[in-house]
């Protein structure tokens, strides 16, 4: 399956609209576009690719810090490889990273996660993250821990 879109406004979105520093004057709205990939094969593996983009810069001090000097044209990508070692168990990793993501989106990323399902409806996740942020500015490690009921 494969799919892509494309926004007239990215700092419209959803979670880059936190990081615009005043929405209300932009210099001109930049649009982006995103485009996916999955792959399902031998009923228990499974590769999935995302990539999104702005299309035009956003004018220094626009995003992330109003005493950013550069102009940014942000983009991110996403590759996962998992596999379902039982029925109800699988574990999958990823990697991905950013370009022009100052300290909102990691430059590389990688991670694993392995999910359970112990009873129908209910799923036990857990994730570990570690990202890497241009200009060696910080590196995180982010280890999650979600349970799901769905009704």
């Amino acid at each position: 399956m494969f799919g892509a879109s494309y926004t007239s406004n990215l700092a419209g979105s959803d979670a880059f609209s936190e990081v615009v520093v005043d929405p209300e004057n932009l210099e001109s709205l930049v649009a982006g576009w995103s485009a996916y990939v999955t792959f399902e094969f031998l009923d228990r593996f499974h590769l999935i690719g995302e990539y999104v983009g702005a299309l035009d810069n956003f004018e220094a001090g626009e995003i992330y810090d109003p005493a950013d000097t550069k102009k940014r044209e942000p983009s991110a990508w996403n590759l996962e490889f998992g596999v379902a070692i039982m029925e109800a168990l699988e574990v999958a990793a990823r990697y991905g990273g950013s370009d022009d993501g100052g300290d909102f989106l990691p430059e590389s990323e990688y991670g694993a996660v392995l999910n359970w399902g112990f009873f129908e409806n209910t799923n036990l996740g857990l994730e570990y993250l570690h990202g890497e942020f241009e200009d060696d500015l910080m590196e995180t490690d982010v280890v999650t821990v979600q349970l799901a009921v769905e009704f």
